[in-house]
């Protein structure tokens, strides 16, 4: 079996952003912190420093999560570099949280679901769902100090 095989049964397939940098690897994993687990846990963070295995070389860095922009959880490294993402229409699907619009400082924008608690206000960062069902990213760990940005674009009950 391939180490990227084996990293993937231990570990998720995330790229993390740096500002200036982008970092493709498998994060290792605490127990427990399945995207499933993430998604249902509204409550949880990553942890303060994130160990990624480096796809490029195979090393082990440790990343503080407050240097960091964002952490994608990926179906792939490679992804659709002509994939145009979906925002809000009119037709969109009955969703239960806050629908967003994020900005970066650096200009990138997304949108996603996130939970409607106090927790996303008051943490330094808060897990989004993109609502595009095409997109390449399960999930996104959103670092706040890196936004320019946050709009609400549509709200129901969880």
């Amino acid at each position: 079996m391939d180490a990227a095989m084996q990293a993937n049964e231990v570990s998720e397939r995330v790229v993390v952003r740096l500002g200036d940098e982008a970092i493709k690897g498998f994060l290792d994993l605490r127990p427990g912190d399945t995207i499933d687990a993430l998604l249902q846990n509204v409550t949880a963070a990553p942890p303060p420093v994130l160990r990624i295995r480096r796809l490029d070389n195979g090393t082990v860095q440790e990343i503080p999560i407050d240097r960091t922009k964002a952490i994608f959880y990926v179906n792939d490294f490679n992804g659709d570099p002509d994939h145009r993402d979906l925002h809000f229409y009119r037709g969109a699907p009955i969703v239960h949280g806050v629908w967003i619009r994020l900005e970066f400082v650096d200009g990138e924008v997304m949108e996603g679901l996130v939970h409607n608690t106090i927790r996303f206000l008051l943490d330094p960062g808060f897990f989004i769902r993109p609502t595009d069902p095409r997109s390449n990213n399960r999930l996104v760990y959103v670092v706040k100090k890196w936004l320019k940005e946050c709009r609400v674009l549509g709200l129901r009950d969880i």
